[in-house]
Order: structure tokens, then C-alpha cells, then sequence
């Protein structure tokens, strides 16, 4: 029966839905296809953003390893200027020990010759030769012990400069060996990050497939085999 009339006033037609066919204008089988696709579509969506989460990831790595790359040549740089400067302020200690070690020689010796020209002006002035006898021997004990003094200066001058150079040396190389250490880390460490970047989108990529599979199985499971 496809209608049915009544009668009164007018004649009126009311239609009937028929028994295999929904209001909305699909039947049965027609909305479980439907679903399905709307299910394979969602799926393949979710696999496609799984992939890019891992590709951001990936990226997000790779961004990290960069910057602590720079920023270890920057702190590397600035070890080697630090290290570098207090080199040059070591040497200019170094050179001020010694040249006070050298006028504190040049001062006993102008010492010594005062003081012997005034033994021998005494001499002189007693009415003595002054450059014989007793004046002699106090003069020769003067320059004995001054030159004993002269000596010990010049040792030290040339000890403050072997042990100046030597921590001078040594503190700079330090700072090499910092700057180094400093390097080397920062690109292991980048490599580390760049290893983890490339896990992450491995792992996007399987858990997109896993997505696909899933969306694919879900489809031919729930896909009617003949849609009307």
C-alpha cells in the first residue's frame, strides 16, 4: 500500500515510508557503509596527525641540538678570551717581578758604590791611602755581600719568570682544554637529540601505520559486503 485517502471536506494524500527505508532517505545498510567510511576517513586523519606529531618531535630535536650547539661555541669562545686575557695579564706580572727585581739590584749596587765612596773619601780625608789596608778590607767585605744580594735578586727575577710563564701556561691551556670538553659535549649531546629526534618520528610513523590498520580492519569489519 503505498498512500492512503480519506475523505471530508478534500481529498488528502498521506504518504507512507516504506518498510526497508529510513526517514532520513538511507536504509539500514546504507548507513553502516556510510558509517564506515566516516570511520576509515577519522582513522586515516588520526594516522596522518600521528605521523606529524612525530615530525614535530623530530624537529623539536633537532631545534635543541642546534641550540646547545651554539651555545656551547659561545661559552667555548668565551673561556678560550677569559683564558686568553689572564694570560696577558700574567705575563705583565711576570715582566713587573722581574723589573722590580731588577731595580732592587740596581739599587744595592748604587748602595755599594755610595758606601765605598765614602769609606774611601774618609780614608782619604785622615790623611791615609785609602785604597790599602783596612779601608780595602771593609771595601772588598761591601762588595762581596752586596753581589752575594745581586745575585739572590737576579735569582728571583729568573725564578718569578720560569714559575710565572709555567702557571701563566699552564691556566691557558686550561681554558683550551675547557673550551674543548665544552665543544665535544655539546655535539654528543646534539647527537643524542638528533638520535631521539629520528626514534620519534620512526615511532610516529609505526604508530600512524598501527592507526591505518586499525582503521582499515575497522572498515572491512563494519562495512556491509552488499550495500543497497
Amino acid at each position: 500500500m503505498i498512500g492512503q485517502y480519506t475523505k471530508g471536506y478534500g481529498t488528502s494524500y498521506t504518504p507512507s515510508v516504506a518498510p526497508t527505508q529510513q526517514a532520513s532517505g538511507f536504509t539500514p545498510t546504507q548507513a553502516m557503509g556510510a558509517a564506515a567510511v566516516t570511520g576509515l576517513i577519522s582513522g586515516i586523519g588520526a594516522a596522518y596527525a600521528q605521523q606529524a606529531q612525530g615530525y614535530y618531535q623530530q624537529a623539536g630535536y633537532a631545534v635543541q641540538a642546534q641550540e646547545a650547539l651554539r651555545m656551547a661555541g659561545l661559552r667555548a669562545d668565551k673561556a678560550v678570551e677569559y683564558g686568553e686575557a689572564a694570560f696577558k695579564r700574567n705575563l705583565m706580572k711576570i715582566e713587573y717581578e722581574t723589573l722590580n727585581y731588577k731595580i732592587q739590584a740596581n739599587n744595592q749596587l748604587k748602595n755599594l758604590r755610595a758606601t765605598n765612596a765614602a769609606i774611601l773619601a774618609r780614608g782619604y780625608a785622615s790623611g791615609v791611602v785609602a785604597t790599602g789596608g783596612s779601608y780595602a778590607g771593609v771595601r772588598g767585605a761591601n762588595v762581596r755581600e752586596v753581589y752575594q744580594d745581586v745575585g739572590i735578586s737576579d735569582l728571583n727575577a729568573m725564578t718569578a719568570r720560569i714559575l710565572g710563564l709555567e702557571d701563566a701556561t699552564t691556566m691557558l691551556q686550561q681554558s683550551y682544554d675547557m673550551a674543548f670538553y665544552e665543544r665535544e659535549a655539546a655535539i654528543a649531546n646534539a647527537g643524542t637529540l638528533l638520535k631521539s629526534g629520528g626514534f620519534a618520528s620512526k615511532t610516529g610513523g609505526l604508530l600512524a601505520g598501527a592507526e591505518l590498520a586499525k582503521a582499515g580492519t575497522n572498515f572491512a569489519m563494519t562495512y556491509p559486503k552488499n550495500p543497497e
